[in-house]
């Protein structure tokens, strides 16, 4: 039997100190550096810099409350149903698109007059900063590989079994979710895909699951902005609502059918908690023995 109590000292709280000490040191240091790093330099060292902030407090928690790391990230399922996997990813990615469309269709309700949706550039030029090619990978770096990791062991790692101790499985699922939504811009698909990342975890007891799945996630998002920045400037008259309900039907259908299917039973328990019976994790053995 797993020792739970492992988990119990952990205080995610503690984190947000981490945290605000954090960016009031680069408020002093951006202060102090003003006219000397632009801003490009600037946000792509600030992202960097907050990951590895990160992983520097669950490696210090993971190590202080001796976590066996191989437990903790589990062994990679070589028979997993990979067609499943993409299957829900796209699904999420299409529930993202359409609530971008539904939301420039409000706008457009809103504000009759308003013709051309604001251009963003995801990309950094020569007159941002010398440094664009390398700030451009690193972009890159952070968003589709570092963000990925990073965002699974915390949220999927030590924040689900932290509170799986304090209110249960489910209830952690949903808590552990729902921050990761607010965290977010998009806090509703954030909130879903967090949901589904979860679930991938618990069922497959390997942590590289859903750090895949984030990782194909993030570069078709990241791929779709980009593919936007060089297309033709949007109007908000392209935008109608049947083209998100579509997006959202289609998307809402998949989802809500991959939870219902998926969804934790009382019996179940996070990786690290779960024992392995017959070289299967307790959580799927359990459900092909029932």
């Amino acid at each position: 039997m797993v020792n739970e109590a492992l988990f119990e000292s952990i205080k995610v709280r503690y984190l947000l100190l981490w945290l605000i000490v954090f960016f009031i040191i680069m408020g002093i240091i951006l202060v102090l550096t003003t006219g000397f790093i632009s801003d490009a330099e600037w946000d792509v060292a600030t992202g960097f810099l907050f990951y590895i902030i990160i992983s520097l407090w669950i490696i210090r928690n993971l190590n202080r409350n001796h976590i066996n790391y191989q437990k903790f990230i589990g062994y990679f399922p070589t028979d997993y149903h990979w067609l499943y996997l993409f299957i829900i990813i796209f699904a999420v990615i299409i529930l993202s698109l359409g609530l971008g469309e539904l939301s420039r269709y409000i706008i457009s309700m809103i504000n009759p007059n308003l013709n051309y949706l604001p251009s963003i550039s995801y990309f950094y030029s020569p007159q941002d900063t010398p440094l664009a090619p390398f700030l451009n990978f690193m972009d890159f770096i952070i968003a589709v590989i570092m963000a990925p990791i990073v965002e699974e062991f915390l949220f999927r790692g030590v924040i689900l079994h932290r509170f799986t101790v304090k209110w249960g499985i489910k209830w952690a699922v949903l808590a552990s979710s729902l921050i990761f939504g607010f965290l977010h811009s998009d806090i509703i698909g954030a909130f879903i895909f967090a949901l589904v990342m979860c679930i991938l975890y618990i069922k497959t007891a390997c942590i590289l699951v859903p750090i895949l799945a984030h990782m194909i996630n993030n570069l078709l998002a990241y791929g779709t902005q980009i593919l936007s920045t060089f297309g033709p400037q949007s109007t908000i008259a392209s935008h109608n609502l049947g083209v998100a309900a579509l997006l959202l039907l289609v998307s809402v259908v998949i989802i809500l059918y991959f939870l219902y299917r998926n969804w934790p039973q009382r019996y179940w328990r996070p990786p690290y908690f779960q024992e392995v019976y017959d070289g299967i994790p307790e959580n799927l053995y359990y459900d092909d023995h029932d």
